[in-house]
């Protein structure tokens, strides 16, 4: 079973980086567009993918704690591949919408079940220590995959939209294939008799209600992943205004994604040498770099995208490893869905809200002010946590 699992830890970065390898991810805001959407409804489709997500998020990640996390994730792979047929199908709001929904299941499926896996397979080792070490490597893997994924697909796109999509198919075919190869670990407690359903929730529920810092660090750091990920996604509109084409926006998010690599790699080293103060450091650098993406000079906009791409590559592993350290093997993946759950919920309130300003502001103006409001809630909460200690 070590030998299996060590070939876990080789198999985990392959998985990452063919999982991670999402072409359309670059230019699906364009791509929807091209169709006929506007910027409202384009975040309709967003909120629609989070709302999916947010119905299967916990009931996924209790799935995956019963029944086995490799099984999740092969299905998880399964319903990814299904989401891009309505993508390059039809040009309806609501065939559309049923893919971003499949995508939302796929998402919800995977969240929790990967990290879980990953955790348990160095618990089995013996190796938990190794696993924030493990995880910003992930990361850094993961940030190559979409960088390499994002300039490809803006060059493929620049010809044809819907090619990026069936190249990005075959691509997931790949991390198919890899799910069988992974090995299940066998937790001690998993050997015994399993719980039901409705008592997996019940004890998961307690955990939550019995540990403070737990419900804290969950909204925390879904807070922060739903404001980086929301100016992602909508930088796409922001620099194509600015006067980029395809091309040049891919390029501009191989950068950023260049940026977060560095930022996931020297995550354990930077947590090493600032201690507690890391998570305070990435949410505020964060803070700035959004609001410097809004000024109007396209230098200083670009510095504050990778800025707060490096940020967000930090943040990600940083409260995956605090996250695990708290909460037992049996309900780690139901209980890290519900971090995923809960930047669901963030995203179907704020990214279709920044949208429907988009379309009667500018996004130039809300990423100063989201970089401002965010900045102050990363202080705020510093200042609060200091003052606790």
């Amino acid at each position: 079973m070590k030998n299996r699992l060590k070939n876990n830890t080789k198999l985990f970065y392959i998985f990452r980086f063919f999982a991670r390898f999402a072409m359309a991810e670059g230019v699906w805001v364009l791509y929807m567009l091209s169709k006929g959407l506007s910027l409202w409804q384009v975040g309709m489709l967003e909120g629609v993918y989070h709302a999916a997500a947010l119905l299967t998020e916990v009931p996924s990640g209790a799935i995956a704690d019963l029944l086995g996390r490799k099984k999740v994730l092969l299905v998880s792979r399964l319903l990814a591949f299904a989401s891009s047929i309505p993508m390059i199908m039809s040009d309806n709001f609501f065939v559309l919408a049923f893919g971003f929904a499949l995508t939302g299941f796929s998402g919800s499926l995977i969240s929790g079940t990967e990290d879980a896996l990953i955790y348990d397979t160095y618990l089995g080792l013996g190796e938990e220590r190794r696993f924030l070490g493990a995880m910003s490597r992930l990361g850094f893997v993961a940030e190559v995959s979409g960088g390499i994924a994002v300039l490809a697909g803006g060059m493929i796109a620049k010809r044809s939209y819907l090619l990026c999509y069936i190249v990005e198919m075959g691509i997931t075919v790949l991390s198919v294939a890899i799910c069988f190869l992974l090995c299940e670990p066998e937790t001690e407690k998993r050997r015994e008799k399993r719980p039901t359903l409705r008592e997996h929730f019940r004890a998961s529920t307690d955990v939550i209600r019995g540990d403070r810092d737990v419900r804290r660090l969950i909204i925390h750091y879904s807070l922060l992943e739903t404001f980086y990920v929301s100016v992602y996604f909508y930088s796409q509109e922001l620099y194509r205004s600015l006067g980029f084409d395809e091309a040049g926006i891919s390029i501009i998010l191989l950068g950023a994604g260049a940026a977060a690599s560095v930022g996931a790699l020297f995550c354990e080293r930077t947590a090493r040498r600032l201690g507690r103060h890391t998570e305070f450091a990435a949410g505020a650098s964060l803070a700035l770099g959004i609001a410097a993406m809004g000024v109007p000079s396209v230098p200083t906009s670009l510095a504050g995208f990778a800025l707060a791409s490096a940020a967000s590559a930090m943040l990600s592993p940083l409260g995956s490893a605090e996250l695990n350290r708290r909460i037992p093997s049996e309900r780690r993946a139901t209980l890290i869905s519900v971090k995923s759950m809960c930047f669901s919920v963030g995203m179907i309130v704020l990214f279709p809200l920044i949208g429907a300003l988009g379309d009667t502001f500018t996004l130039a103006r809300l990423l100063v002010l989201l970089g401002a409001a965010l900045g102050i809630y990363v202080t705020t909460r510093n200042f609060t946590a200091n003052r606790g200690r």
